[in-house]
């Protein structure tokens, strides 16, 4: 797992929560939360998930960052995140939406993006890996087609999940991060 690439997301990032002026491009409320689990991560804070608490069918919430787009690579996609893990059929079902697109520099929304992008895969043991796929919208569409892959920890008794997003916007590479939280 690409650490560095969540932890450079996170501290990218957390002054967003503070500058936004749309109530309409608000990042997830749990965004702190979420930005919190990356350093966690990062500074081996957390202990990779019991089998207790990878039990039965787990709802987990967050955010997920989308770094260097635009013609200047100077913007970020920012979206809620929603995921379903069930440990029973070892699969991971859910949807990232309501995103936005963020200067770096300034802090400001640059586009609100709609649509949503549908999120299929497996848990392996403590891990998951996943296609995240759909098409979002400002001017123009744009075609996504990520995968994710994860890992789940313990955060103070609550389910956790951990990781990088990597693939394909248009015909672009990108990178990025995940986290949510039960």
């Amino acid at each position: 797992m690409k650490l560095y690439t969540m932890a450079a997301l996170a501290v990218a990032t957390l002054p967003l929560a503070a500058c936004l002026g749309s109530e309409d491009n608000e990042l997830p409320d749990n965004y702190e939360e979420v930005s919190s689990l990356y350093e966690a991560v990062q500074n081996e804070e957390l202990e990779v998930a019991s089998e207790e608490l990878m039990s039965g069918t787990a709802t987990l919430s967050g955010a997920i960052a989308i770094a260097d787009l635009g013609e200047d690579e100077d913007l970020e996609a920012i979206g809620a995140l929603t995921l379903t893990a069930n440990f029973t059929t070892d699969k991971v079902t859910g949807t990232a939406d309501s995103f936005a697109l963020y200067e770096y520099d300034t802090s400001e929304v640059e586009a609100s993006l709609t649509g949503s992008l549908d999120i299929e895969g497996d848990i392996s043991g403590t891990s998951m890996t996943a296609d995240l796929e759909g098409t979002l919208t400002d001017d123009e569409d744009h075609d996504v087609a990520l995968t994710m892959d994860g890992t789940f920890y313990d955060s103070d008794g609550a389910l956790a999940v951990v990781g990088d997003i990597e693939g394909m916007i248009d015909d672009d590479s990108v990178e990025g991060g995940f986290a949510a939280i039960e």
